[in-house]
């Protein structure tokens, strides 16, 4: 299961709902070694809770593996990081086009993201489908 392209960390059941699970992962020293490392938000932190599926029936203590597609890694770090970049080059570019003064353009620039941070917190729920964190036992 757990092969080049998946992500995964250890764990322990903290929380169950229905048939899902909310796992604490802690990172280990196992993260430098990961290819997805840079851009996870898991090797540079000490504890996270991830929700996660799975069909088999977990009891709250029990030590699972948590994987992802690494694939999905990178989507995160499209939306989170680079989208963002490009919308504030995309608006910083017009605003200078247009004849603004640079520091206009960078207001512009950097206000852009309020509406786009605000429109992927809004849609996080759609978003967060696409996101599926598979638990198994270790």
């Amino acid at each position: 299961m757990g092969n080049n392209s998946e992500i995964k960390h250890d764990g322990k059941v903290v929380k169950i709902g229905k048939g899902k699970f909310l796992v604490k992962i802690t990172s280990r020293s196992a993260c430098r070694d990961c290819r997805a490392r840079t851009v996870c938000s898991a090797a540079g932190m000490a504890e996270k809770y991830i929700e996660t599926l799975s069909d088999r029936n977990f009891q709250i203590g029990d030590e699972v593996t948590v994987f992802m597609e690494e694939k999905l890694g990178l989507t995160a770090v499209f939306y989170s990081f680079f989208l963002p970049f490009l919308l504030m080059g995309l608006v910083l570019f017009v605003c200078l086009t247009a004849g603004s003064s640079e520091i206009v353009a960078a207001l512009f620039a950097i206000g852009s993201l309020l509406p786009y941070y605000l429109l992927l917190h809004l849609f996080g729920r759609v978003i967060e489908k696409s996101f599926i964190f598979r638990a198994e036992s270790r």
